[in-house]
């Protein structure tokens, strides 16, 4: 059984060890030793979780090493770290390409993967490129896995990862619009988490294209046909991908 090595260990290493014990994997798991307070929390609820001394000895106790530290901190996180003939280092760090990540350990095999919060729970899409069979076992059953062709299409879906806070502050405002019209606050959350809920859960299961399904939860003249007229009028969509570009140019040495 493959040990698993976890270098940074903060919310979404923590994410992804969860998701990985939901789903039955038993395989021995070192953590480093930062983030203190969560490597120590996996150490003390997961049997199979032990916390490492230092980044080092997570590499070398680990066949498959995971990066989960943030982009400004790569080179201060592996600078005494040294990676092996045979071994498997995954990434989940954003902007750490794969031509820097095969320089970081040129010996081994490496490869990236995005995982989103929703892992904890297996649900969400895992992007992982390029494909490699250990790995694929590993996260088959954390989410609906996601193979794309090159490392730009996972950079484009890494990108568009950026909307999540965003989809959120748009609860938000339809929360705070229905309190404004007289309903509660805890009524306004519900109605609003459970309608976005299902609408998320028919998008996931139909066939239909996005836009038809759009189409079919309008009518001529009704309010969903008049609200996505006002906001595509006023520039709405536009704004998304205008957004989402933005961020897209971003460099490892730009980010935290």
């Amino acid at each position: 059984m493959r040990r698993l090595g976890f270098i940074g260990t903060g919310a979404i290493s923590t994410y992804f060890i969860e998701g990985l014990l939901a789903a039955g994997h038993r395989n021995p798991i070192l953590v480093s030793p930062r983030s203190e307070d969560l490597s120590l929390s996996l150490a003390d609820r997961f049997e199979t979780v032990t916390r490492a001394r230092s980044n080092a000895e997570v590499s070398e106790e680990s066949d498959i090493v995971f990066l989960g530290v943030r982009p400004a901190q790569v080179e201060e996180a592996l600078q005494d770290v040294r990676f092996r003939p045979g071994q498997i280092v995954c990434s989940f760090i954003t902007g750490l390409r794969l031509p820097e990540l095969g320089g970081i350990a040129p010996s081994s095999t490496v490869c990236r993967v995005l995982p989103l919060p929703a892992i904890a729970t297996r649900k969400g899409p895992v992007v992982h490129f390029p494909a490699v069979p250990d790995i694929e076992r590993l996260i088959a059953p954390l989410g609906d896995v996601v193979i794309p062709h090159s490392e730009d299409e996972l950079v484009a879906m890494g990108s568009a990862s950026g909307f999540m806070s965003t989809y959120f502050e748009m609860q938000e405002s339809l929360v705070t619009w229905l309190g404004g019209k007289g309903v509660s606050e805890e009524a306004a959350n519900l109605y609003v988490r459970s309608m976005l809920s299902g609408l998320a859960e028919t998008g996931l299961v139909s066939t239909e294209p996005l836009l038809g399904l759009a189409d079919e939860h309008e009518t001529k003249g009704g309010l969903n046909e008049r609200t996505r007229r006002h906001l595509r009028e006023n520039g709405w969509f536009d704004q998304i991908a205008k957004a989402l570009d933005s961020v897209r140019q971003f460099s490892r040495s730009e980010l935290q």
